[in-house]
């Protein structure tokens, strides 16, 4: 127990804790170093997000040819028989179309009479209800199964219902079957039933069998056909009206004799509006790296303000104690190796010139250069005209100068940021994997997430650290308790020798 001044009238309390705070300033400190590693291993965090969302996502996006290869098809002439848009393997280049025909699916129906079909019927009934109405007639197994098939282009599927089953759920068992690869339609106001296939093209048509289905009168039939055409004056068919040529898929939307008779002619060449855009997007993100990692490099760094210790808090404001823990974590990254090296890397990517089928092609050749010293490396589109100029004249060098990829098998020179055989994308993407090596080893941070919840790696140079800084100060703390608990201890005695030697006067003088 202890005695807090009964005797001697001290505040004990208070003049342990004053003790005490000389004692803990070891303890402080430790505490501070701790909290300012953690603040530094969140703006790691912070940056590395950005540098992965950079490369993984955005990088790579901007890599894809539909991006930066960009194609457009357009059609002239007929425009209303033929209409076409590009795919990624699209070849730059005309051609004409004539359609004689359109393909067409096989179908199978009821035939057109005021008898044919069932009639007017409710097709939420049961097939057993339908048939005690006498509207349709079939045969069931013991189990009340309903068999039939059907038989598309000489593929035969059969298909078994339950005279329990709706008539309506009976289409759906048919129109879900991907054997039949049939749609069947209802008209319930007729009783008429169509079967059609899902695909075009000729072939031997559609038969079915059963006596379910001999209810509706299937008679009226048409086998399918192929699209008839002729491309750049050669005759030839298609199963379907969309197909792919050149890397175009075209579409055959009406006869050219039903649409004015003229030819169409798909023109396929570089969309330099979308290849510009890609180039103004990717100069927008590049700049922003920058202008994170410079921000963190040249941050000013005030040593003389520490974290504030638990008991230094207790006496500030909200706006103060923020106010000062914004200087405390500035400066954290200043000069950090890892983010110099990513930066130095990155402008040397962008500078050096890509060697594309023997010739060296430079960022200036594209229009681009890199802006004025304060901008400390970003890069800024100077003539647009001669970037667009450019495109209009080589649009596969300018694509190489991005996206060629190294045939180099060195590890060192196929990472090299002046590697003159890889193209800027990859040159960028080779700096920043290895800037995200760097960062996962020192800071504990991941080489793949953007979510700033993910745990760092324990087995990282900081990670030990803060180890042995929890250990350091849980082992402080201890002795810390320790020696608060010996002061008191300290000052019990005296209280308890005090209060024996006032009861011994009092004794003395009393009598």
């Amino acid at each position: 127990m202890r005695i807090s001044g009964f005797v001697s009238g001290l505040d004990i309390d208070s003049m342990v804790s004053e003790l005490m705070k000389a004692r803990r300033v070891p303890l402080d400190k430790l505490n501070q170093k701790k909290t300012t590693m953690e603040w530094q291993r969140d703006q790691y965090r912070d940056v590395n997000i950005k540098l992965v969302d950079f490369r993984n996502n955005k990088l790579f996006n901007y890599g894809l040819t539909s991006s930066i290869s960009a194609k457009q098809a357009t059609v002239s002439g007929n425009t209303s028989a033929v209409s076409a848009k590009t795919t990624a393997n699209a070849v730059a280049g005309t051609m004409t179309v004539e359609v004689s025909s359109l393909a067409t699916a096989a179908y199978l129906r009821s035939g057109a009479g005021t008898t044919d079909g069932i009639g007017a019927v409710d097709s939420t009934k049961s097939l057993s209800a339908l048939k005690a109405a006498g509207q349709i007639n079939y045969t069931a197994d013991a189990s009340g199964n309903v068999s039939f098939d059907v038989t598309n282009n000489g593929v035969t599927s059969t298909i078994t219902v339950n005279e329990a089953d709706s008539l309506s759920s009976v289409i759906s068992t048919i129109n879900n079957n991907s054997t039949a690869n049939v749609n069947a339609f209802l008209d319930s106001t007729t009783g008429r039933l169509s079967l059609s296939s899902k695909t075009t093209g000729g072939g031997t048509g559609i038969t079915v069998s059963g006596d379910f289905l001999a209810n509706f009168d299937l008679t009226s039939s048409h086998t399918g056909s192929d699209a008839q055409l002729t491309i750049n004056g050669l005759a030839t068919t298609r199963k379907t009206n969309t197909f792919t040529e050149n890397g175009v898929e075209i579409t055959l939307n009406a006869t050219t004799a039903s649409t004015g008779g003229t030819a169409s002619t798909i023109t396929v060449n570089s969309n330099v509006d979308k290849i510009v855009d890609t180039i103004k997007s990717f100069i927008k993100d590049y700049n922003d790296i920058f202008d994170t990692v410079n921000k963190k490099l040249n941050e000013e760094r005030y040593r003389s303000f520490t974290p504030l210790t638990s008991e230094q808090k207790e006496d500030m404001k909200e706006s103060e104690i923020e106010l000062w823990e914004g200087k405390a974590k500035s400066g954290l990254l200043r000069r950090d190796s890892t983010l110099t090296s990513l930066v130095s890397n990155m402008r040397l990517a962008s500078v050096t010139s890509v060697t594309v089928d023997g010739q060296a092609v430079h960022m200036n050749d594209l229009g681009i250069a890199t802006g004025q010293w304060q901008d400390r490396g970003k890069l800024v589109i100077q003539d647009e005209a001669k970037l667009r100029a450019a495109i209009e004249a080589d649009p596969d060098k300018v694509m190489a100068y991005f996206t060629q990829q190294t045939t180099s098998t060195d590890p060192t020179v196929k990472t090299s940021p002046t590697n003159p055989d890889n193209g800027l994308f990859n040159r960028l993407s080779n700096s920043l994997s290895t800037a995200l090596d760097e960062l996962a080893k020192k800071a504990g941070t991941s080489r793949y997430s953007t979510d700033s919840t993910t745990a760092f790696i324990a087995s990282s140079s900081m990670g030990e650290q803060l180890r042995s800084l929890d250990l350091r100060i849980s082992d402080m703390a201890r002795r810390m308790t320790i020696i608060e608990t010996n002061y008191y201890k300290q000052f019990t005695a005296m209280e308890t020798a005090m209060n024996r030697y006032s009861a011994q006067s009092s004794s003395l003088f009393g009598s």
